[in-house]
């Protein structure tokens, strides 16, 4: 009987070198770093303006159109950093989504006006006040939710009537909620904030390292500002109790032009007095006064609430960036609903939901 010849190998006879295998790998590397950097953009303060705000010929400004970065609370004085939080502006300079004008059928929008303090920069967005009135919404027995933000640095109720009458209009607003500042706002009715432009200061880098995004990160944050950058000045203090007073009916005059112009629209509108970070005295009567031209809410006695029951834990400020934290949204949207349910303000397809 015939023998069967032995079964052999075909391939390479010899293996690659080592350095070429470790060649290889480092390149890939290299290359996956480079693009998840692209995606999540160069890691910068959060405090940052020079980074996150633009001039804009049409509401002053906006965050800057377009930006994806990889925002972090940075605390000088005690060099915390906080785990670096991917945030994208949309084209229209929002921290936000991209919001067709055009409404869904059976939607319900709410829009919420404010300056950095909910702006909810370097939360996750399932964390941030306008997305958390959507996820409170009862989709099965009720309207969907919509939540825009419209919350941008540096804006007091005189920016914010005007952006939500040259912008925020066209997104037919149901419900428009303004978060009032209870010290800036009053300071800025005397004191208007000023736009400050920032000139690039650091050269780009040049070569293979212009298009490399890891290279940039070596202060933190990108080479240089994008074109019209700024920043955005503080108003000075209120120095007598004339100047109280005047801001006090300066501010109610102002939110009843935004009561008007969401009115005009169609819009329901609701203010809540947000609690500044950190936590600093300020008049607690504003509703009472607010209340004669707009639904009001003092948000206060809910913080300090979360602060007796969870004492250090509780995450109500982002450190170094005067941003609301985690638990501060949760406990804001929670209240506000309550004021929008209880004054009737959102349409009667919405039903608040169990959710958290």
């Amino acid at each position: 009987m015939p023998r069967e010849p032995a079964a052999t190998l075909t391939g390479p006879h010899a293996r690659a070198p080592r350095w070429v295998v470790a060649g290889c790998g480092l390149i890939a590397t290299l290359i996956l770093s480079e693009a998840i950097a692209r995606l999540e953009g160069p890691v910068v303060c959060a405090s940052d303006t020079a980074v996150l705000l633009a001039a804009d010929p049409e509401v002053g400004w906006t965050f800057v159109p377009g930006l994806t970065v990889a925002v972090q609370g940075c605390s000088p004085d005690r060099g915390e950093k906080a785990w670096p939080m991917t945030v994208s502006i949309n084209r229209e300079g929002l921290a936000d989504q991209e919001w067709p004008f055009a409404k869904r059928p059976g939607e319900v929008r709410i829009v919420v006006l404010g300056n950095e303090r909910a702006d909810g920069v370097g939360l996750d967005r399932a964390d941030r006040l306008s997305v958390r009135f959507s996820h409170l919404a009862d989709r099965v027995r009720g309207a969907r939710v919509s939540g825009i933000n419209a919350a941008i640095p540096g804006y007091t109720p005189r920016e914010a009537l005007r952006w939500l009458v040259r912008r925020g209009v066209r997104y037919s607003p149901d419900v428009v909620v303004l978060l009032l500042d209870p010290v800036r706002d009053l300071a800025a009715s005397i004191d208007p904030p000023r736009i400050e432009p920032v000139p690039a200061t650091d050269p780009p880098a040049s070569g293979l390292l212009s298009w490399a995004v890891p290279a940039r990160r070596v202060d933190g944050a990108p080479a240089t500002p994008p074109a019209g950058a700024v920043r955005i000045g503080e108003p000075r203090a209120l120095a007598s109790p004339d100047e109280r007073q005047r801001a006090r009916e300066r501010t109610v005059a102002t939110i009843a032009e935004i009561a008007a112009a969401a009115r005009d629209a169609g819009a329901t509108l609701a203010v809540a007095v947000a609690p500044p970070c950190p936590a600093v005295p300020y008049e607690t009567d504003l509703c009472d006064a607010i209340a004669a031209v707009a639904p009001c809410a003092d948000l206060a006695s809910a913080f300090e609430e979360v602060r007796r029951s969870r004492g250090d834990d509780a995450e109500l400020c982002v450190a170094g960036t005067g941003r609301w934290g985690r638990d501060a949204h949760f406990v804001a949207s929670h209240r506000i609903w309550s004021l929008l349910e209880e004054r009737s303000l959102w349409p009667t397809a919405v039903r608040r939901g169990y959710r958290l």
